[in-house]
């Protein structure tokens, strides 16, 4: 049971590091609670409606916020994770009306070219993109990435695991790194600066699993998935991605166009089955709501 009295904090406070946010099993109603939920309704995590009890459902939104933004993922909202809500909210990042504003007048055209030449609504097609990104396909002028661990430990890089690299249960979670075996373990994903320095320790052992393990690019498609967005290997993907958002977009749309049941499930508009093809069946009932809400926000802008 979680006996956490999230009232103790106003959102003020938290944002300024002097705690946190998490699952309360007494479900009692925190105004800051209330505001954070509000927020992650804007930014496309359905925390259902706002209440400032930090139940089940904020447990899961922000869990997978922080996963989006490449933060620790524990539930616990505290600074990080609210200062960057508080930035896609504001506009800087997905997720607020001004961002997506400023996408669509950026690749709108583009988007709207390969909607038209597949059947499928404009506003679905960015919608999508921008659910699977922050709003940009670059951080610090490289392109945005994720390593995941659990798909790099596999096969001749299965050598590293709990040397180098490890994973938790599920394998999705518990991501952590050394450089040395003396080292103590450091948490992965906590920004693009580190998620970068890990990427090239992992290209240091061993480079084509680790460029086949990392998700990249506007739509943070896994390297592995190279051939379906018309390439010849994961590190030449990452090579183009890194010419511009332009090649992001052509990849992803390539992504699509290749499995047949999600190119219709984007045509038919069945978020469902989106959030099924393209993150997997253990998902769906929180990034379907994602999907419908970021068409809504897109067609708007």
């Amino acid at each position: 049971m979680a006996n956490y009295d999230n009232t103790r904090y106003t959102y003020a406070q938290v944002l300024a590091g002097q705690g946190y946010y998490m699952k309360d099993d007494q479900l009692r109603a925190a105004p800051g609670v209330k505001t954070m939920q509000t927020k992650l309704n804007t930014a496309g995590y359905n925390c259902g409606t706002p209440d400032g009890k930090f139940g089940k459902n904020t447990d899961t939104a922000v869990r997978s916020f922080q996963q989006a933004q490449s933060l620790t993922v524990d539930g616990k909202a505290g600074k990080n994770t609210l200062t960057r809500l508080d930035a896609i909210t504001s506009g800087g990042g997905s997720g607020g009306g001004n961002s997506y504003t400023s996408f669509k007048q950026k690749h709108g055209a583009t988007i709207k070219s390969y909607a038209d030449t597949y059947g499928i609504d404009e506003n679905v097609l960015g919608g999508f993109i921008i659910v699977e990104s922050s709003g940009s396909g670059f951080s610090n002028g490289k392109v945005t990435i994720r390593l995941e661990n659990h798909h790099f430990l596999k096969g001749d890089a299965a050598q590293y695991k709990g040397v180098y690299f490890d994973y938790g249960s599920p394998t999705h979670t518990g991501h952590v790194y050394r450089k040395k075996e003396s080292d103590a373990w450091m948490s992965c994903h906590q920004n693009q600066t580190q998620e970068n320095d890990a990427f090239a320790f992992a290209i240091s052992l061993n480079a084509t699993k680790a460029y086949e393990a990392t998700s990249m690019g506007l739509a943070q498609i896994m390297g592995f998935n190279y051939s379906r967005c018309g390439y010849g290997s994961a590190k030449e993907m990452y090579d183009d991605f890194a010419t511009g958002e332009e090649a992001q977009l052509k990849g992803f749309i390539s992504f699509i166009v290749t499995d047949s049941r999600l190119l219709k499930a984007c045509q038919d508009k069945d978020y469902r089955k989106m959030a099924e093809y393209y993150n997997g069946s253990g998902a769906i009932d929180t990034y379907a709501p994602k999907l419908e809400a970021a068409y809504t926000t897109y067609k708007k802008a």
